[in-house]
């Protein structure tokens, strides 16, 4: 049985673990879903929320139509509660939209009207996985700070292992992130997934002084495609695909670290998501 924390306000908020990548296109969404999945198969409640304001399609990957997101929240039509959404086996989702820019750039009203509606959500989770956006930006690198675990995903090509370096160069630099995991996908060898992970690693301890954890590869697989063409990244049946498999793996690793939360509950993780408010990042460091 999992250890439940409760998302309502007052109780211990979950674990948090950012999903993030230096650029587009590396399978950070997929990513996300797949290691969600694997962590609802261990026995832990998961929500996702889709941190990619501009490009948001973590409902899509799943199949889900969102009919509402943060936007009619603010706006004052539902509620908190009324805008997550179920996806397949068991994973609730808290869908964006394109109408807002940044989380972090709402008002105090809004921020407060987000905040106040914390207390309603009236299911437990264990794991929040959060889908950034790709990139330097600073909501993306904002979101990772708010986060009890960074999570890098990359591909063994070398703009994107370039870019993935640049991205946990600047969550060091700005955000004093000094121990986010690194994940390669998109392999055609395990080894290919080693000497790509090392590359990063070894630069990054040398000249950042960051000690990047490799939490593991994802191999090359076809299936993912086919899957997400059909709109059913997220099944029993993926699970047990050779990639399905690996995520699998490093969710486990992900889930089972004994990483410090860093929020006092719930709604002092999303005041410091919300208001950037400087946190202590006790397992990201």
């Amino acid at each position: 049985m999992s250890n439940v924390r409760s998302i309502k306000g007052g109780a211990k908020a979950p674990k948090v673990i950012a999903v993030t990548s230096g650029k587009g296109g590396v399978g950070k969404t997929l990513t996300t879903v797949h290691l969600a999945v694997a962590a609802q198969r261990m026995g832990h409640s998961v929500l996702i929320l889709d941190g990619d304001m501009g490009l948001a399609n973590v409902d899509v990957v799943l199949g889900l139509q969102a009919r509402y997101n943060i936007r009619d929240v603010l706006d004052g039509h539902v509620s908190l509660q009324d805008i997550i959404i179920s996806g397949p086996l068991g994973i609730d989702v808290i869908p964006s939209g394109s109408g807002i820019a940044s989380l972090t750039s709402l008002s105090y009203v809004q921020q407060q009207q987000i905040i106040d509606q914390i207390p309603t959500i009236n299911k437990t989770y264990d794991v929040l996985f959060i889908d950034t956006g790709a990139g330097i930006s600073s909501t993306v690198t904002h979101f990772c700070s708010a986060a009890d675990q960074v999570l890098v995903v990359t591909t063994p090509e070398p703009h994107a292992l370039t870019d993935a370096y640049a991205l946990i160069k600047v969550l060091s630099e700005s955000h004093s992130i000094k121990r986010p995991h690194l994940m390669i996908n998109q392999t055609r060898s395990e080894s290919e997934g080693l000497k790509s992970a090392s590359r990063i690693t070894e630069v990054a301890m040398r000249f950042l002084d960051v000690q990047v954890s490799y939490v593991g590869n994802v191999p090359l697989d076809p299936q993912v495609n086919r899957s997400v063409m059909q709109r059913r990244a997220a099944s029993e049946q993926s699970t047990y695909t050779i990639s399905g498999q690996a995520w699998t793996q490093i969710a486990r690793k992900l889930t089972g670290m004994s990483t410090p939360n860093q929020h006092a509950d719930a709604q002092d993780f999303w005041r410091s998501l919300l208001r950037q408010e400087p946190v202590r990042v006790e397992g990201a460091k």
